[in-house]
């Protein structure tokens, strides 16, 4: 992974390079920094007892060193960021891991009603560490197998966004995907998806109508095998997600709003030939949103998603309650976190060979950290005590079997800073995406209101519309 590093710092290089000429403005180049120190009672993620070997504890330290460089003019605006993140176990040396994280991302204004954005990632770690790498705020609740395996994966996107008028909006999005799980046979996972959607903006309040279709690819996926004695073998997945969601969002006053999302979702098998599965797909949701960054969202999503570490699309329930608040002014301390519980089935060919849910997984996330920071609206440098703690547990396919438990607790202590200042405030919450959204969730729109007119250009009637993602 040298070769991805040397990659990541050329393309930094070409790019302060090529705008040497842009206004002092335009360009911004921050450094980034997180390390930690703490504990944790399950060093690789193993099962309990009799499923697994049990967890073993040891002490670790993190190190997470990074760079944003951020590009605007008036009709564009580009973020090029690179994060590499090392963390050691002090006694397990073998479960030590590192992890390399590049991204792009543009904006680019194509005319007075439409704007183009694109995005490209690409990120190697390890799944022991995977979620102690995000902040308390962002941490995603997603079932693994445990262990540590190592892991590529990669993604690009793309959006357009047509304002016909100000108060009507339509949108398209496509993303790719691939994961890839560093085995001797690895099981990999290609994902492609296109949404559509139509927006119309009232003074307090946005209607939409999204259509979503999604391909998944799992290679190389374990086939269940009631004989103990007998190899397993290994075969292709192929399934289809085509989704239809009406979705309202409701301004309550100046900082709060809800949203209430309702459709339908239709599985199909494309490989094995077991057919369709219909289910109604959901979304309720109350956000909290401050002009200083304090932000809080309570979340209930029913779904189906694919889960590329367990190669199935899973249909299930997940209730979030994510905050990033003050706790004492005074004090310059402030608290953030998130409280995620998933109840989650795959979606499998059945004996009878039509297509159903399989065995059930149960899981729990909690991961709150205390911060003290001498500026108050955004952290650039902080002290914070974090607390996570992780639940999982999933049925076994056979009675004789037992089911497979996975339990961690960790316990951080950690140093951030950014420098220079970053100057614009921004939520540290990672809050729940309507389906088929065509911009972040939880904005507020009072009024529909023109954009401003672009340089040289005449005020038009209508501007451009928000960023499709």
């Amino acid at each position: 992974m040298r070769s991805g590093r040397g990659i990541a710092v050329a393309a930094f290089g070409c790019a302060i390079l090529t705008h040497h000429d842009a206004r002092a403005q335009d360009a911004t180049l921050h450094g980034v920094f997180t390390g930690s120190i703490g504990v944790t009672d399950n060093v690789s993620s193993a099962a309990e007892p009799p499923a697994g070997p049990g967890p073993d504890a040891d002490g670790l330290a993190t190190v997470s060193p990074g760079l944003i460089f951020t590009y605007t003019t008036p009709r564009t605006a580009q973020t090029l960021s690179y994060t590499f993140s090392t963390s050691l176990f002090f006694r397990h040396s073998e479960a030590s891991s590192y992890s390399n994280v590049a991204a792009w991302s543009g904006r680019f204004v194509t005319s007075p009603r439409t704007s183009l954005t694109l995005g490209a990632s690409g990120s190697q770690g390890q799944l022991n560490t995977f979620q102690l790498e995000q902040t308390p705020g962002t941490t995603t609740l997603q079932g693994n197998a445990g262990g540590t395996t190592n892991f590529v994966q990669g993604s690009f996107n793309e959006g357009f966004s047509f304002q016909p008028s100000p108060v009507w909006s339509l949108g398209q999005a496509a993303t790719f995907a691939v994961y890839n799980p560093l085995l001797d046979r690895p099981q990999r996972t290609y994902s492609v998806t296109n949404t559509l959607n139509v927006n119309r903006s009232f003074r307090h309040d946005v209607a939409a109508l999204a259509l979503s279709v999604g391909y998944t690819h799992f290679d190389n996926v374990p086939v269940t095998d009631t004989d103990p004695a007998t190899e397993d073998t290994y075969a292709s997945r192929d399934q289809l997600l085509s989704t239809l969601v009406a979705s309202w969002q409701h301004d309550l006053g100046r900082r709060f709003s809800s949203q209430l999302d309702v459709g339908g979702v239709v599985a199909t098998d494309l490989a094995g030939g077991a057919g369709s599965l219909a289910r109604p797909t959901g979304l309720a949701a109350l956000r909290y949103l401050h002009e200083r960054g304090d932000a809080a969202e309570l979340a209930y999503t029913y779904a189906a998603t694919p889960n590329v570490f367990l190669q199935q699309i899973q249909l299930s329930h997940m209730l979030t309650l994510r905050a990033a608040v003050p706790v004492h002014a005074a004090w310059h301390l402030s608290v953030e976190g998130s409280a995620s519980a998933q109840l989650a089935q795959p979606l499998e060919t059945n004996a009878k060979g039509d297509l159903d849910t399989g065995p059930t997984t149960l899981a729990v996330l909690t991961d709150v950290g205390l911060l003290y920071s001498p500026v108050t609206v955004i952290p650039d440098f902080a002290l914070a005590l974090r607390y996570q703690h992780a639940n999982q547990r999933t049925e076994a396919r056979r009675a004789e079997l037992p089911d497979t438990r996975v339990v961690r607790n960790t316990l951080l202590l950690s140093v951030s800073g950014a420098f220079p200042r970053r100057m614009a405030p921004g939520s540290r919450i990672l809050m729940t995406q309507p389906f088929g959204s065509a911009g972040p969730a939880g904005v507020q729109r009072r009024e529909a209101t023109p954009s401003e007119p672009l340089e040289g250009e005449a005020p038009a009637s209508a501007g451009a519309g928000d960023a499709a993602r």
